[in-house]
């Protein structure tokens, strides 16, 4: 029996300097949501609990 997949790390949200405030469509944190979308569906489907990992990420 192999052993479970280990989830993949969030993605990196931008910082505030990253986004030009132009009103840009799509945003850099356009694509940063739709990749923690992603993410999130990845997690789940491997069995872990995305806010748990992303509230560890913050420690």
């Amino acid at each position: 029996m192999s052993p479970p997949d280990k989830p993949p790390p969030p993605p990196t949200r931008p910082a505030e300097w990253e986004c030009c405030h132009r009103g840009c469509c799509p945003c850099i944190f356009d694509y940063y949501e739709k990749a923690l979308l992603r993410w999130r569906d990845k997690v789940v489907a491997l069995g872990a609990d995305p806010d748990a990992l992303l509230a560890a990420e913050g420690d």
